[in-house]
């Protein structure tokens, strides 16, 4: 059984591994990896996990972390969705995000937004079946990759 719960300090280091792991898996299978980006995003991901952890939520199976959404300025934004690739397409990404839309109604806010690469039409498919409609194509710098990439940004309508 999935149980979504908020991030501790402990959990820092799982939360860095397990986004590095379902970052390099999804992006390297539409973008090429160059030298040294795996290492970059690896230290990008435990920084944030350092910084950020208490804005963190994460998909715990039997003890094990196994996937984690973020809202990194707890407002409308999910800036993050990640699930570990061993155990992708078992309904955990779409239970973090329906924790995450909870959160930020309960927050106040009448809908979410979330953005993805254009390429990343798992993720894409995986929101619109959670509510979220495209609302905007284009350019958009990457910091992980360091160049410009086609995004999409998508918004939902709360209940």
């Amino acid at each position: 059984m999935v149980v979504i719960r908020r991030a501790t300090e402990a959990d820092i280091a799982t939360i860095a591994a397990v986004g590095s792991r379902a970052w390099a898996s999804n992006v390297f299978s539409f973008e090429p990896e160059l030298p040294g980006m795996r290492a970059h995003v690896q230290k990008a991901f435990r920084e944030f996990a350092e910084s950020s952890f208490a804005q963190v939520l994460v998909a715990d199976v039997d003890g094990t972390i196994v996937g984690w959404g973020a809202r990194d300025e707890d407002n409308d934004y999910i800036s993050d969705l990640w699930v570990d690739p061993v155990v992708q397409g078992q309904g955990i990404g779409t239970t973090l995000l329906r924790a995450l839309k909870a959160a930020i109604a309960e927050a106040g806010y009448t809908k979410a937004r979330i953005s993805t690469h254009a390429r990343n039409v798992g993720a894409i498919r995986l929101y619109q079946r959670e509510g979220f409609d495209i609302t905007e194509q284009g350019p958009e710098w990457s910091t992980s990759l360091e160049r410009e990439i086609d995004k999409v940004k998508m918004l939902a309508e709360l209940q």
